[in-house]
């Protein structure tokens, strides 16, 4: 049968015959009849079989010789042995192929390995990774058959994926076209390869309970002397050595005592010769049920068990510790139901605790508490932290009659030591951001001025009132570093004179150096020559105080010289090596030398408002407090608790799903001394602390967290007491992973009573998930991330790939040379025949060019017999 590819060239025949008729009338050759008819025949014939070509004819027939693409798992699933087997068998199948085979390679991507058209042509494999995608090998594949010849896919693996995918219904759907698979199955699992399958715990578990939990383990064979060890909260809470069977078993755990609000559970099987590390650990995060637990916070803890001990008495759960011990993950949050920071400074936080604990009160739920103190509030540096936004209060420097006026000069080291990165940023710009947050403090009445410095001194903004802010932060963001160590002499020598000459009662400077790198202690560096520090205790007696940041450890060269520097001009020393504390740093120390943050002198409080905290307590008989932390009551926040001027003492405020309060005094014994024998003390604080603590569990929410391609969904299951649907609920979902920024995203309804929320799967090894509706409080559940589904165990790889090749007519476990049999269904093939054509017309060319330059009527004349020619 015929058919032509493009037939529209075959118009060109008639025009050609014309073309050539006409040519030949023209001519000028004096050809006989005979010999012009044979040329023009051949001539049409010659043109007639190059139109022909041009019009693509094929031939249409049925073939069942196959092309063949083999697809060869390299995933990290397929052990040594097996992954040489199946290379070698590779091999032979494209070496008998004859061009007519290819490979492609796959693991979570497929990828061309060897195209068609023969071993010449090789591509570099991708890596073997831990995820394995037989459905999308199985359609690249597919794509790469050539469709004029039966198509059949070769499978080499271990018929494990890893997706949601089920290579069943592919296959199914290839089997409709017409594809054949044959699938040759190899694994080889190593023969002391031991496996943690799954973990069980029961489903409600109270803090303090003891509970079973128990852990599935596979062994590829039975071992002998394996070693089963279980960790709580990454500590080592029993152990067991056991003989494992071949095959699943159960080892139980009795008696486990559930620590903390929540816990994190995690199984580990070791044995002899074992092969892949990562299956024999696999975890669990649980939520125990319980008395609400309160996390105080104390620079001095002793100071707080007053205070712990009260609401100990109220049977909460109360665990006191140093700011080194806050947690720096949202797990560690968790664990409680209310925060108490007690006169603790920011610089005793990382900027990521601080943002960590505004999360968890927003998303989470929280409770959080801030008491005053020396070094609480303003005083303690929170200015513009993510804390002085949770707050209830406003903790600026407040500007009152009897607020002293305040000179403030900052001396910036700007060396070439500061162009180190951290974070993004410079030591610069960092310390740069703390000199203008140390500018945003003070007020409208006070001097601002500031030195950048290294062996000369850059005046960037004169000392003097600063109306316009913010022109004078983009000249000091504007600074950059690249000179050699800043010169303490000559800076301290140009501030001197500036600062004598101020009109402010408070004259101060704050010195910012590289602990490695503070040169000219002395005037010129020269041996006897003027000190820095004689200099800082002259300026100290012209009522002018040094205070001294430092950016670098103990054991660097200069932090001694730089301490007694502080220490000579009477004013505080901070050392740190962690670059962006900078900004808290300069904050505390504008605040403290503000001497406004501060108000100490007896009061009474009085009530402000009608609260649950306040109830039961005769407000009347209160004893006087001694001091409190100034501040002003945020619009929205509920003042509850004033000083007789009206200075805020007790604020609280809902911020987002969780609740914050301010007490601007402090809750041991120099504030309020007066306060710890009175009765109402450990009533007060007992109704704060549940004011501010979550709720209970909510039983009308159920989450379930899951892994599927890459993504993390969340289930939310709404449902009243009575086994009602919830529906048309607005669901919200946050989720805290470690190295990540938080991530808030809306749950949409997919079912009656069901939402779902969809997100990529964090890169950290577990997550908090925070799930809440219509504002209320939220449920948390904790997600852990599983080793990769390439290591498990499952033993079901083989049916897979029988049933693979049954579906599709294909061959399980073929030979080499039964890769290339016959298909079992025909497929249409087009043999073109324009090669042909076009072979013919040059063969045919010669012969016209040959004919075209005979002289028939001499060769006529000379074939007359000789009789003839005589006559």
């Amino acid at each position: 049968m015929w058919d032509f590819e493009r037939p529209i060239f075959l118009l060109l025949l008639p025009v050609v015959l014309i073309f050539l008729l006409l040519a030949r009338r023209g001519s000028l050759a004096q050809w006989s009849p005979r010999q012009s008819a044979v040329c023009l025949i051949l001539r049409f014939l010659i043109a007639a079989l190059v139109c022909l070509a041009l019009a693509g004819p094929r031939w249409l027939t049925e073939t069942r010789e196959t092309a063949v693409v083999l697809l060869r798992d390299i995933s990290a699933s397929i052990s040594p042995e097996s992954a040489a087997q199946a290379k070698d068998f590779s091999d032979r199948v494209l070496r008998a192929g004859a061009g007519r085979a290819a490979e492609v390679v796959f693991a979570s991507e497929p990828a061309v390995s060897q195209p068609f058209g023969g071993p010449g042509i090789v591509l570099t494999p991708p890596p073997a990774d831990s995820a394995t995608d037989i459905s999308s090998a199985l359609e690249f594949a597919a794509a790469m058959l050539p469709a004029d010849h039966p198509g059949r896919i070769v499978l080499l693996g271990d018929g494990l994926d890893t997706t949601t995918r089920n290579p069943v219904e592919t296959a199914t759907t290839l089997a409709e076209r017409g594809l054949e698979i044959d699938t040759k199955f190899f694994l080889k699992p190593p023969d002391r390869e031991t496996a943690v399958i799954s973990l069980k715990t029961p489903v409600l578990v109270r803090e303090g309970e003891v509970f079973d939990l128990s852990a599935k383990i596979h062994a590829a064979t039975a071992i002998e002397g394996a070693t089963i060890r279980l960790y709580q909260n990454n500590l080592l809470v029993a152990e067991t050595q056991q003989s494992l069977p071949a095959g699943a078993s159960e080892i139980v755990f009795p008696k486990v005592k559930a620590e903390g609000r929540t816990a994190l559970y995690e199984v580990e099987v070791s044995s002899p010769d074992d092969t892949h590390a990562e299956n024999n650990r696999r975890k669990l995060v649980m939520a125990h049920g319980g008395p609400a637990r309160i996390l105080l916070v104390d620079k001095n803890p002793e100071q707080s068990e007053l205070l712990a001990d009260v609401l100990r008495t109220a049977d909460f759960q109360v665990e006191v510790r140093p700011p080194a011990g806050f947690p720096k993950e949202m797990e560690g949050l968790e664990a409680f139901d209310l925060i108490v920071l007690s006169d603790v400074p920011a610089a005793d936080f990382s900027d990521g605790q601080m943002k960590l604990v505004e999360e968890w009160v927003r998303n989470f739920g929280g409770g959080f508490l801030m008491i005053g103190g020396e070094e609480s509030f303003g005083a303690g540096g929170y200015f513009r932290t993510a804390l002085a936004t949770l707050l209830p209060v406003q903790i600026e420097r407040q500007e009152r009659e009897e607020t002293p006026v305040v000179a403030l000069l900052v001396i910036l080291d700007r060396s070439g030591s500061m162009t180190a990165m951290v974070g993004g940023q410079t030591k610069m710009s960092l310390a740069n951001e703390g000199a203008v947050l140390a500018l945003e403090v003070l007020q409208s009445r006070d001097l601002f001025g500031l030195f950048a410095v290294d062996t000369r001194v850059q005046d960037v903004v004169p000392l003097g009132k600063n109306a316009d802010k913010q022109a004078a932060a983009r000249r000091i963001a504007g600074i950059t570093a690249g000179g050699g160590g800043i010169y303490i002499y000559t800076s301290l020598a140009e501030a001197f004179p500036r600062l004598r000459d101020a009109q402010a009662r408070i004259k101060h400077i704050i010195l910012f150096s590289d602990a490695a790198d503070a040169e000219e202690k002395n005037a010129g560096d020269a041996q006897g020559g003027a000190s820095s520090l004689d200099l800082a205790a002259a300026m100290l007696a012209s009522r002018i105080t040094l205070s001294v940041v430092a950016l670098g450890t103990e054991q660097d060269r200069d932090t001694d010289f730089l301490r007694q520097l502080a220490a000579a001009g009477g004013g505080r020393f901070y050392l740190t090596s962690d670059p962006t504390a900078l900004p808290r740093l300069f904050t505390l120390e504008t605040m403290r030398a503000a001497e406004s943050s501060l108000r100490e002198d007896a009061f009474l409080v009085q009530p402000a408002a009608k609260h649950p905290a306040l109830q039961g307590i005769n407000w009347a008989e209160a004893p006087l407090l001694l001091g409190l932390n100034l501040s002003k009551t945020k619009p929205g926040a509920e003042l509850l608790l004033a000083s007789e001027t009206g200075d805020p003492v007790f604020v609280k405020w809902q911020y987002g799903l969780g609740h914050a309060a301010a007490f601007t005094s402090d809750a041991k014994a120099r504030w309020a001394s007066e306060w710890l024998a009175w009765p109402g003390f450990g009533k007060f604080w007992a109704q704060t602390a549940r004011a501010l603590v979550r709720d209970g569990k909510r039983n009308d929410l159920v989450v379930k967290v899951r892994e599927e391609d890459g993504n993390l969904l969340v289930d939310v299951e709404a449902v009243t007491p009575e086994g009602t649907f919830r529906d048309g609920l607005k669901v919200a979902v946050s989720i805290a992973a470690p190295g990540s920024p938080p991530v808030s995203l809306p749950a949409l309804q997919v079912a009656p009573g069901l939402y779902r929320a969809r997100t990529k799967t964090p890169d950290a090894a577990s997550a908090m998930i925070a799930v809440s509706d219509e504002g209320a409080r939220p449920v948390t559940v904790a997600w852990t991330r599983d080793y990769p589904a390439e290591y498990r165990m499952t033993g079901e790889g083989a049916s897979v790939m029988q049933k693979l090749s049954a579906l599709t007519s294909g061959k399980f476990h073929p030979q080499p040379e039964e890769v290339f049999r016959p298909a079992v269904r025909a497929a249409k093939t087009r043999r073109d025949l324009a090669p042909f054509l076009l072979g013919l017309a040059l063969i045919l060319w010669p012969l016209d060019i040959w004919l075209r330059r005979r002289d028939w009527k001499r060769t006529s004349e000379n074939a007359l017999p000789p009789f003839s020619r005589a006559r």
